[in-house]
């Protein structure tokens, strides 16, 4: 009889014992599957916090390009009625030569400037298609440009012909411009 109580006392001890294993295994278990519910929540927070922080970024850089495109077609609207003003006066015989000049100076020159910096602006905040785009307008704009230069220096000027070839240039520039605003209109929206 004691050796089957010493048995049954071992018995205890043993399942005692296992029953102290299990409970520290579950415990680990508890405490593993817990830190792992921590990293995975932490991460997940990170992921959102950086996805977040990368939509706002890429809304303010649509908002900076929306601003220069929309800058780069206001400056050609400005520029158009200037240079049309500045055509107006070349091709009038009773408008003086000092009054030609004026016209360009005061109105045709800061117009000019501001579609300049409209461009620039554009080259440096648009995307690698709106730059693309803008650099196509470029030969139509010099065109246009160095006509009314040619037309001021002219010693003889035939103002039908300079007329109807301007107004040609002036359009094939405003063209350009609207292609500039259809490509990059999906970038900015």
């Amino acid at each position: 009889m004691q050796q089957e109580r010493e048995q049954g006392d071992r018995s205890s001890r043993g399942a005692g014992q296992s029953v102290r294993q299990g409970t520290a295994l579950a415990a680990l278990g508890g405490a593993l599957i817990g830190a792992l519910t921590g990293l995975a929540g932490s991460l997940l927070v990170y992921v959102q916090a950086e996805e977040t922080q990368k939509t706002a970024s890429n809304g303010r850089q649509a908002d900076i390009r929306r601003a220069a495109y929309v800058g780069l077609g206001t400056s050609f609207q400005s520029f158009k009625t200037e240079i049309t003003g500045v055509r107006n006066f070349i091709i009038n015989p009773t408008v003086t030569k000092e009054q030609r000049e004026d016209q360009y100076n005061k109105m045709y020159v800061p117009a000019y400037d501001r579609l300049m910096q409209a461009d620039v602006t554009v080259r440096l905040v648009g995307t690698a298609v709106g730059k693309d785009v803008l650099a196509q307008s470029v030969p139509q704009r010099e065109k246009v440009k160095d006509m009314i230069a040619a037309a001021f220096t002219a010693a003889e000027l035939d103002t039908v012909k300079f007329a109807k070839e301007f107004d040609d240039a002036l359009l094939e520039y405003e063209q350009a411009i609207n292609a500039v605003i259809d490509k990059v209109e999906a970038e900015v929206l």
